[in-house]
């Protein structure tokens, strides 16, 4: 299936997952719903929102709107923070236009994405599941310590692949993870299906960033959404740059460390490299450790019965890794 046949599939349910956003983006504060309805506006493929509706579908999940209400509630999560990360990042495009940041400065995006988390929690406390609580909150911790695990390794050519899979795990797949977790709960899965979905979901996650880490490098800008080169720029160690200084010699590995650590033209700077990681094939070894997870994401569900929903989810987890490369 392509993307929009999925999103055809969930149509109803997406809409109203947009209208629960917009009803809880609102404030009496005038520049909390000038700010996030900025964000909104900008559009998104509401991924994490996809993964639980869809998940709750193969689950059994019918009647009601709680797939709706914690869909609001990882979706603003995931919108606090993308205002948190350009602020941290000194991003001035989320996609395709100018950063929250860029627009109303620094301070006002921190304080709104506090003001969504704090919304989302709003949301969570009127979910009377306690498995569902304590998910939501261990995923929200684990996003945070991500963030702080990837700021504290930047520019740290001595960190392992294994220290940024687990960065990753937890500032992305853990929040996509828990969004097909709360599917299964919804739909009073069974504990082992409950856990395939979350597994499915962590690996697809996993495969998600690897893909955003390669299009950093390589990506279109206009269909990327943001700026290319930035964790470069950042100095961020993603799968790329660490494959590539493993493999590269010594001599190189010290040519590798002054592009990154340079202040000279970052297209050049950006393009030397890029033409390195294709020499030593590092790109072509994150993309098919992106395609490795996807592959082993899909089998965590294989125990689910056949349908057009759990057909539509084996093609949103292909998607991820197949998105403008």
């Amino acid at each position: 299936m392509t993307f929009d046949e999925i999103y055809d599939l969930v149509r109803e349910d997406m809409k109203k997952v947009e209208e629960g956003l917009y009803r809880n983006f609102q404030s009496d504060v005038p520049l909390i719903p000038t700010i996030t309805s900025y964000l909104n506006d900008a559009g998104g493929k509401r991924l994490r929102p996809m993964f639980l509706v869809l998940s709750s579908k193969i689950s059994g999940y019918s009647d009601g709107n709680r797939h709706i209400l914690n869909s609001c509630i990882v979706e603003l999560i995931h919108a606090a923070t993308l205002l948190h990360d350009d602020v941290v990042d000194e991003a001035f495009i989320r996609r395709g236009n100018p950063s929250a940041n860029r627009k109303w400065g620094n301070e006002a995006s921190v304080l709104v994405g506090d003001f969504l988390f704090s919304k989302s929690f709003l949301l969570l406390a009127s979910e009377d599941d306690s498995k569902i609580n304590k998910s939501v909150s261990a995923a929200s911790k684990e996003v945070a310590e991500g963030e702080v695990l990837g700021l504290a390794t930047k520019g740290n050519f001595d960190i392992s692949e294994d220290e940024y899979m687990d960065i990753i795990y937890k500032k992305t797949a853990s929040l996509i993870s828990v969004s097909c977790r709360i599917g299964a709960i919804i739909g009073n899965a069974s504990q082992e299906k409950e856990k395939a979905l979350a597994d499915f979901g962590l690996k697809a996650g996993i495969a998600f960033q690897l893909v955003d880490d390669i299009l950093d490098y390589t990506g279109n800008p206009e269909k990327f959404g943001k700026t290319i080169g930035l964790d470069f720029q950042k100095k961020k160690m993603t799968l790329p740059l660490i494959n590539l200084f493993q493999k590269a010699p010594a001599k190189e590995k010290k040519k590798i460390q002054e592009l990154v650590r340079s202040n000279d033209n970052l297209s050049c700077r950006l393009k030397t490299l890029v033409g390195m990681m294709k020499h030593y094939d590092s790109i072509n070894y994150a993309l098919d450790k992106a395609r490795n997870y996807v592959t082993e994401a899909k089998k965590e569900i294989v125990a689910f019965d056949e349908s057009p929903s759990l057909t539509a989810i084996l093609s949103l987890a292909d998607y991820v890794v197949s998105r403008d490369i």
